[in-house]
């Protein structure tokens, strides 16, 4: 009796390690799925990444990658539906260089944060008390040089200093004076898709300029969007070391009749690259990278799109920033480049 009581026992502690094993195998198995842009689950077909998430004594253990395997994304999350950031975010550029690095504490920015250009130079370091931006500032030149440093910053600070250009009134006055255009709208054909994307400047001044329609609707409401846009009330400028500047602004506007057909990002990245080849024939090659860095923020695996923002930066005198281009245009397809590149870049 005693004997099958020692053995029930035995059996009872080696189910119980097997079951604590199992929890343990499955605790810390890799799970990997393809993901869009805001981190959404998606087919492969839609995806903007690829993502591999492993669950480690409670803390989940992501890393994103481009969907040619290279290292996209690095950090951790408190719960297993991966909004609460917490620790050492990085992030990369596809050239394999640092994009970014941000502290998190319980989901919100808390540390120190630096920026990376494509070269790999560090163009800002920031740091956040509690998602709200303190201490030491510094931006940076392209060369390395500091363009601005503030010892002690607050959001107020920032705002005299660096501010994006913005409508007076904000976001929601904004959807108000883009509504008024919506009956004229109505006497054009149905368009392709459900909206339109358009881009245009904003001097220093505050003025609507340089109006351009990347994703159109019919020539009607192109013709109407168009001017809507140029009759604009003024803007807040953008500002750049406490300087008012000319910006650049992209602005989808949804028609009040839907389409079918689904605006992917693949489409509406080719329709900016479209427009930077537009710009780059014209010499005006500033505006072709703004077009072709949209571009590529749609779709990243496009070799073209690389390959024409290495020209654009080489055509005005940055060869490093060509060359960093040209680099992702290489690895993503080595029959873009022409021999004479390889060499200015040091490629294979």
């Amino acid at each position: 009796m005693i004997n099958n009581k020692k053995t029930s026992n035995k059996k009872l502690i080696l189910l119980s390690l097997f079951t604590l094993m199992t929890l343990n195998f499955y605790s810390q198995k890799l799970k990997t799925y393809y993901i869009k842009g805001d981190g959404e689950k998606s087919s492969k077909f839609y995806a903007k990444f690829k993502r591999t998430v492993k669950n480690q004594d409670g803390i989940w253990d992501v890393k994103d990658y481009y969907l040619n395997d290279s290292l996209r994304m690095t950090g951790y999350f408190l719960d297993k539906e991966l909004t609460q950031k917490t620790d050492t975010f990085k992030t990369y550029h596809l050239n394999h260089k640092l994009s970014q690095t941000i502290v998190y504490k319980n989901g919100i920015k808390h540390g120190t944060a630096k920026y990376y250009d494509i070269t790999g130079n560090l163009n800002r370091l920031a740091n956040y008390n509690m998602d709200g931006p303190t201490g030491k500032w510094i931006w940076y030149n392209e060369d390395g040089s500091i363009e601005k440093e503030l010892d002690s910053v607050n959001p107020n600070i920032l705002d005299e200093t660096y501010s994006h250009a913005e409508y007076i009134g904000g976001r929601k006055n904004l959807t108000e004076y883009l509504k008024k255009a919506d009956y004229h709208l109505q006497y054009g054909m149905i368009a392709k898709y459900d909206k339109t994307i358009t881009t245009f400047q904003i001097d220093e001044e505050g003025n609507v300029t340089d109006v351009d329609i990347i994703v159109h609707g019919t020539k009607k409401m192109d013709s109407v969007i168009i001017k809507h846009l140029y009759n604009m009330p003024k803007w807040k400028a953008e500002k750049k070391n406490g300087k008012y500047v000319t910006s650049n602004y992209v602005l989808p506007i949804q028609f009040s009749k839907k389409s079918e057909k689904v605006l992917s990002n693949k489409i509406v990245g080719e329709a900016f690259f479209q427009s930077g080849v537009d710009d780059y024939k014209e010499e005006k090659y500033e505006k072709a990278i703004f077009k072709l860095i949209q571009a590529i923020s749609r779709n990243n695996m496009e070799a073209k799109y690389y390959f024409l923002l290495g020209h654009s930066y080489y055509n005005l005198k940055k060869q490093d920033f060509a060359c960093a281009d040209w680099t992702i245009a290489n690895s993503l397809d080595n029959e873009i480049l022409k021999k004479e590149i390889k060499d200015l870049c040091n490629l294979n």
